[in-house]
């Protein structure tokens, strides 16, 4: 049974993917340049939440998956993606082809599967992986192992599925980071050093360099990436909550003023700060702005909590 206290750390999480994904959506593909100008500052708090999207219909099933059976059930994964996921939650391409192979009667192993070896490398697989970081952040090897697993179900590509381990690290050092001082350049580099492909490692290093210059959206966006791609949007995230710990606002303020593929590299920044900093740390008029649809700010705070009472 879990500590009591971590509740309030994982529905910070969850709902910093929400809250994420839907500010996110106000600027997606919108430039950098232009959100320089448009919120300069602390202008971002008084943005209201737009539609919720892919992120966080896919971070609720996953989450709600683990606090089921915390050892990893891809065929109960795989149900309750198809079960969660509506296509006008702006989902990726292969996203997309993976969820109809599902609901065609595809195993969960294999839905992800493309010919040559050409699986999906976008950042869907990352983005929803939140989860898997809180549950084994004390435990490196289950936590690569069952996020390459989840990955799997919908990217097979390398770096779609390393991106997946990257970031469920990046959530569980964030969330043991809680009460403690957070070095940027210190924790890049610890994530670095668990990263089994040079690309992600490279990405990585580069992130901890300019960790200690001052924060430079067009640098950031030059080295790191805004794309929807895993590799261009993961370590870009981690950047902008290592660089910004504080507080909830200062990082997901950072992620929104990136633009390009804003739903996915907020959500997961904000997935990075609420983890760290818990749920009273999300902006009160981001989280009462939140959309209520197929799911509401209530679902995924109670799988927070069922998750956390299941985590080791």
């Amino acid at each position: 049974m879990a500590h009591p206290d971590l509740a309030t750390y994982f529905e910070g999480c969850l709902l910093g993917v929400m809250t994420g994904d839907s500010l996110g959506g106000r600027v997606e593909s919108t430039s950098f340049g232009v959100l320089r100008h448009r919120y300069p500052g602390h202008d971002v708090q008084e943005m209201h939440p737009g539609r919720y999207g892919s992120a966080s219909e896919m971070t609720l099933a996953l989450a709600e998956s683990l606090a089921s059976d915390p050892e990893f059930d891809g065929e109960d994964f795989a149900r309750r993606l198809c079960l969660r996921c509506h296509d006008t939650r702006s989902y990726g391409q292969g996203t997309l082809i993976s969820l109809g192979h599902l609901r065609g009667g595809a195993d969960w192993n294999q839905a992800g599967d493309a010919p040559a070896g050409r699986g999906c490398y976008g950042n869907a697989a990352a983005a929803r992986g939140a989860a898997i970081g809180l549950l084994y952040s004390g435990d490196v090897d289950t936590l690569r192992w069952i996020a390459e697993e989840a990955a799997g179900v919908t990217h097979t590509h390398a770096l779609g599925v390393e991106g997946a381990v990257v970031f469920a690290l990046a959530t569980a050092l964030a969330l043991s980071s809680r009460g403690r001082s957070i070095v940027p350049l210190a924790f890049l580099e610890s994530i670095a050093a668990e990263t089994q492909m040079r690309e992600y490692r490279s990405r990585l290093e580069s992130a901890a360099t300019l960790a200690e210059r001052d924060w430079d959206e067009k640098t950031i966006v030059e080295r790191l990436g805004n794309n929807q791609t895993a590799l261009g949007s993961v370590v870009t995230a981690i950047a902008c909550f290592a660089c910004h710990p504080a507080n909830f606002l200062d990082p997901v303020s950072a992620a929104i003023r990136l633009g390009g593929n804003a739903t996915s590299i907020v959500a997961m920044t904000g997935a990075l700060a609420g983890a760290r900093h818990g749920r009273a740390s999300i902006p009160l008029n981001w989280l009462g702005g939140l959309e209520s649809a197929e799911l509401c700010v209530e679902d995924m705070a109670g799988a927070a909590r069922a998750l956390a009472s299941v985590c080791p």
